[in-house]
């Protein structure tokens, strides 16, 4: 049964990392694991949303979550493969649309049995990803919570099915665009991606914008900063605070020497 929240208890034997949007760019989230050295037995990758369109690899997205350590929210993009084919095979207009559009040439060449698969892979996700750590509850949401709303109302929401919620959580960037720090009450620390951010990941009060373009990193885009994030969860906010120089792989795994809760960055 499908949920639009998906809640995880804190990871006893290992490390949880969170990545930015993917667009298909998978061989840098190899690499980043490995710089980690990441262990599939014991630690965990939640994504962000946005696995696929744009970049090449897109067509590995079904082998990326049938791993066990892989949890990952709907980004926008794959909830407009979702709705495209709502009424079974859409019209060859409306792919091509995507196609132009949206970087959806990948899907051009998946077989019919693949699609399906895909398809249904992507609906299973949730909208929704919620993590206990050892330092407090972190939030993981596509887009953005509405502004003014704090988490437990969000969630609540989102799960009650309203429409305007869920909109704003797989496609909201108002928070980003308005360059707002007031952040969100209700939650230690949240995660969110669709809004580019060039150069680094940033923070908004509690929310870190972790889609730093990674597949732009891949594509050779040298001239718009873009690199691969991948954060563990209780990393200190010190650390997420620096700027980091030009890089293909931006890593933040330093957690702090002693678990104190996430500091209160909530302003209103």
């Amino acid at each position: 049964m499908w949920k639009a929240v998906q809640r995880f208890e804190a990871n006893q034997a290992g490390r949880d990392f969170v990545i930015g949007d993917v667009h298909g760019a998978y061989t840098s989230i190899i690499a980043a694991m490995r710089k980690v050295r990441f262990d599939p037995a014991r630690d965990r990758i939640f994504s962000v949303g946005d696995l696929v369109d744009r970049g090449p690899e897109s067509h590995r997205v079904r082998q990326f979550l049938a791993q066990p350590y892989v949890k990952a929210i709907k980004g926008n993009h794959e909830d407009m493969l979702i709705n495209l084919y709502a009424n079974g095979a859409p019209d060859p207009k409306a792919i091509r649309f995507m196609v132009e559009r949206n970087g959806l040439g990948w899907w051009l060449s998946v077989d019919e049995v693949e699609k399906q698969a895909i398809l249904h892979a992507f609906r299973q996700l949730p909208i929704i990803i919620e993590v206990e750590t050892p330092r407090g509850l972190v939030g993981m949401v596509h887009g953005d919570v509405p502004q003014g709303m704090d988490w437990p109302t969000f969630v609540s929401q989102v799960e009650a099915g309203d429409r305007d919620t869920i909109k704003a959580a797989l496609w909201g960037r108002e928070r980003i665009e308005q360059q707002n720090f007031d952040g969100v009450p209700g939650v230690g620390r949240i995660f969110v991606g669709h809004t580019p951010q060039w150069g680094g990941l940033r923070r908004f009060g509690n929310v870190y914008a972790v889609d730093t373009g990674a597949v732009f990193a891949e594509l050779g885009h040298r001239d718009l900063d873009a690199r691969q994030t991948m954060v563990e969860l209780a990393t200190c906010t010190q650390v997420l605070d620096v700027r980091k120089e030009p890089t293909l792989l931006d890593i933040r795994d330093t957690p702090p020497a002693e678990l104190r809760p996430f500091g209160n960055y909530v302003t209103s």
